[in-house]
Order: C-alpha cells, then structure tokens, then sequence
C-alpha cells in the first residue's frame, strides 16, 4: 500500500510540474506561424495549424518530458523524423519524450519495487539495464526502420510519378498544375510521394517560391533521387529547357535504377539465405543422411566388444 501511495504521488507531482511548463512555455498560433516562416519551415492551413499548437494531453506531457530529455538540438534525429513522415514543432520533443518513458519507465518499475522491499539490487539493476537499453535502442531501430521504408516507397513510386506528371505537362498544364495533379492522383492512393506533392502544391498556394518548395521536398524526405529530380527541374526552368523532354529523360534513368536495385538485391538474396540455410537446414540433413549409419556403427561396436 505505501509503495502505491509513493508512486502515485510522485505521478501527480511531475504530471503538475509538467502540465505547468507546458502552460507557461506554450507559444500562441500567430508566434508559430511567424517563427515557421522565418526559419522555412512548412507553412500550415488554420486547421492544422491549430491542432499542431495545441496537442491533447496526453500529447502536451510526453513533449514537455521529451524538452528535459538529452539530445533535444540533435539535427540528425529531426532528420529522421521528417524522413519519416513525423513533422511538426511537437515531433522532436514527442519521440524523445516517449523514448524516455519506454526506457526509464520500465528500469523504474523494476527497481523501485526491488529497494521498496529490501532485496538485493544485483539481478535486478542487469534486468533493469537491459530494459533501459531496450527501450531506448528499440525506439531508435523503429525509427530508422520507418524512414527507410518511407525512403523506399518513394523511391519506388517516383518513375511513375514522372510519367503522370510528363503526360500532364503534354497535354497542356503548367508545371505547377502538373505538380497538383500528381499530389491529387497519387494521394488518393495513399502513397508517401502524393502527399509530398501536395505539400509542395499547398506552399505554392501560400506564396512560397517555387524553387525553395521544390527544394524543400528534397530536403525534408532524405531521398537522393528526390533531391536530383528537384535540381534538375529547378536547373532547367531558370535554363529555359523542354520541361517534359528532361523529366522524361530522368524518369527512364530512375527507372533503369530501379531496376538495377532490384537485380542487386536479388543477388544479394543467395548470400542472405546462406546463414539460416547453414543453421537449420543442415543440421537436420546431417542427421537424417549419417543418423542411420552411425547408429549402425554403433550395433557393429557393441557386438565386435561382446565377443
């Protein structure tokens, strides 16, 4: 009952220490919005705009715990988070807030129990690191896990993307037309690349410039061929080039290295499969094929022995 009471008091007082500095530090909408255009960020619509700056509850204490946690000004976590499609000034401070709950959350409830009643610490402080380490490297490995296959996606649909938007720039439409169109088909689809589109389509909305729009889907995903496909377009607008010969002239060399992404790693595949192969196949086929003769052996030995 003391040890209930303990940590349920130790709860209330850091939820009010953590509610109170969310309260105090919290910006207004016109402040985000003023400090998103100075530092380039993503210009929002009012409605997201006002969900970003006033997150749920819940939301509100995993990102104040996530502002006392270390790493905060890490840029290639930021990074990360964006190639992953987790954007927004509470995104940063929200992974590190629920990194440090999933690691020292359980290290905490292992050991408190275990000095609360007197036992000794040895097993215990080994259990508790190693879910300490869990916790943090496993938020770690899910996050970059996540990026690589939002990479990965986009990297895949980016040929046909360039088809769609070649067809519409063909027929008639300007680039930027050509660009919603692409966002407005693709997202449809629930795909990575369409939303990105759309993106860039709502900052040509808002009066951003082209050129940084473009170069911001570039930036923000991670994605080498992204950030080739951007320059390229930004290079040959300012150069006065046949918009639809150059993407489909890139669209066919994107293509030709999917291609070659995919025969690399279907060679890869034999020296992959070459480990569980070794560990569980052979195994039981040595047994099955030798089993019977060295048992045999076995028979023949006994009876040379008994004689």
């Amino acid at each position: 009952m003391t040890l209930i009471v303990t940590l349920a008091v130790f709860a209330f007082v850091n939820a009010l220490v953590l509610v109170s500095f969310y309260v105090t530090t919290s910006e207004s909408p016109i402040a985000a919005r003023l400090r998103a255009l100075t530092i380039g960020q993503d210009v929002v619509v009012p409605d997201e705009e006002r969900r970003r700056t006033a997150p749920s509850f819940l939301t509100a204490i995993i990102s104040g715990i996530g502002r006392f946690a270390f790493s905060r000004n890490d840029r290639s976590t930021a990074n990360q988070l964006s190639a992953a499609g987790f954007r927004g000034p509470s995104a940063l401070p929200f992974f590190l807030g629920m990194r440090t709950l999933l690691s020292f959350g359980p290290m905490l409830a292992i050991l408190v129990p275990t000095v609360t009643s007197g036992e000794p610490i040895d097993d215990a402080l080994w259990t508790a690191g190693g879910a300490f380490l869990l916790g943090h490297f496993g938020s770690n490995i899910y996050l970059r896990r996540r990026a690589r296959a939002r990479m990965q996606d986009i990297t895949f649909a980016l040929p046909d993307a360039l088809d769609l938007m070649i067809i519409c720039l063909e027929a008639g439409l300007g680039l930027n037309a050509a660009i919603a169109k692409v966002g407005e088909e693709r997202a449809e689809l629930n795909d990575a690349l369409g939303r990105e589109f759309e993106q860039v389509t709502s900052d040509l909305r808002n009066g951003r410039p082209r050129d940084e729009s473009l170069y911001g889907l570039g930036e923000r995903n991670g994605v080498d061929d992204l950030k080739s496909l951007t320059a390229m377009i930004v290079q040959s607008n300012r150069l006065g080039a046949s918009m639809a010969m150059t993407l489909r002239a890139h669209a066919d060399l994107l293509r030709t290295k999917r291609k070659q992404r995919a025969e690399e790693t279907a060679r890869k595949l034999p020296v992959k499969i070459l480990i569980p192969l070794a560990g569980f196949l052979l195994p039981p086929l040595f047994v099955i094929v030798i089993g019977p003769a060295f048992m045999r052996f076995a028979e023949l030995v006994r009876f040379l022995n008994s004689r």
